[in-house]
């Protein structure tokens, strides 16, 4: 069975509040409740205003040292002035004003799901925003980095470029590997561990690790969403990297990782298909079923939608719909003139099946 956890799979790479409680230096501590720890952070502003959220953009830990707070009312007042702007958090200084954070800051804050952070008197404020502002230029470096690499996958991908610009930066990463696997993830980040390249491109994380075993990748290379290509060469990227990005899309549908042999079906025969090539089928196929069923109160689609899961077996459908078989055999002939196709033959209804697939991923 595969694992939930993966050691490449995180979530997306941003600063996030929880991050900031396991610096150790400088030290914040979390007082109150565990809430809010997931929100991203941006950039930390100390404030002493009692109103900051015109200077306020979303993200910020609001740090105050609590001179214009020093009531519960003000308090309170403090925390609905930044809650409006959906700050990361606040910071309140110890030994300015007060030695412990006062608990009506901490209960209001929480209640609006903000987390609030204690500053120790040796801490200056500067030393967090310094460190915010370090963190996010680090961030920065690596996405810009991975969307370089993700460029050029991008690039080899479409054909518009040859595997071999990316042969000195795969020996570079993962030394001269015979194979290596292909992984795509869709809202993700693929971590870019010692032996994986890691790139961003069209809205997919994918890294490049050695194959160390024929078939699958190994399971602590898995997780809930992540698509895979089988091992190939590196020469061979090309292909792989479409093949993983397909399968990337079908996870991303079902919850679960898909590799190559998932794509042999008619849902990886969709992932494959752009928007353009799909129309057709759900335009001059399901259209005209949808149509006639409204202005005439019948079930043209649904018996389609039978013959295709009956295998084109009239009696099957009949019985699932509780009509007679001449019934079925009477909407089959309207189903023919309006489109063109008969679902109980094999070609017309492969198309149907492929249009009502097709209906799937357009409204998905």
């Amino acid at each position: 069975m595969l694992p939930t956890q993966s050691r490449l799979v995180a979530e997306v790479d941003v600063l996030r509040v929880g991050d900031l409680l396991r610096w150790g230096h400088p030290r914040i501590d979390l007082v109150g409740e565990s809430v809010g720890l997931d929100r991203a952070v941006r950039w930390g502003l100390p404030t002493d205003l009692l109103d900051p959220s015109p200077y306020l953009r979303g993200g910020e830990l609001v740090l105050t040292s609590g001179i214009s707070i020093r009531d519960a009312a003000s308090q309170r007042a403090f925390v609905r002035s930044v809650r409006r702007t959906r700050p990361a958090a606040i910071g309140y200084a110890l030994g300015v004003v007060e030695s412990a954070v006062p608990p009506a800051l901490i209960s209001a804050a929480n209640a609006a799901g903000l987390a609030v952070l204690s500053v120790p008197p040796d801490v200056p404020f500067v030393e967090i925003t310094r460190r915010i502002a370090h963190e996010q230029q680090r961030h920065d470096a690596e996405e810009l980095a991975r969307e370089s690499v993700g460029a050029i996958f991008d690039m080899v991908r479409r054909g518009h470029a040859s595997a071999v610009v990316l042969r000195e930066r795969l020996i570079h990463v993962l030394g001269d590997v015979p194979g290596v696997w292909v992984l795509a993830a869709r809202g993700r980040v693929l971590r870019p561990l010692d032996s994986a390249l890691v790139g961003t491109t069209g809205g997919f994380s994918v890294a490049v690790v050695p194959a160390t075993q024929p078939g699958p990748p190994t399971d602590d290379l898995l997780a809930g969403d992540v698509g895979w290509s089988g091992p190939v060469d590196p020469a061979a990227l090309a292909g792989a990297l479409r093949e993983a990005i397909a399968a990337a899309s079908l996870a991303a549908r079902h919850g679960a990782p898909r590799g190559p042999r998932d794509l042999a079906t008619w849902e990886g025969l969709i992932e494959r298909l752009t928007p353009e090539q799909l129309a057709p089928f759900r335009d001059r196929l399901l259209a005209p079923l949808i149509d006639y069923d409204a202005r005439h109160r019948t079930t043209l689609l649904e018996t389609v939608e039978r013959l295709c899961q009956r295998d084109g077996s009239v009696i099957s459908a009949a019985s699932d719909l509780f009509v007679h078989v001449n019934t079925v055999r009477k909407r089959v002939e309207r189903i023919e003139a309006l489109t063109g196709l008969n679902p109980l033959e094999t070609r017309g209804r492969a198309a149907f099946l492929v249009a009502l697939v097709a209906r799937g991923a357009g409204a998905s």
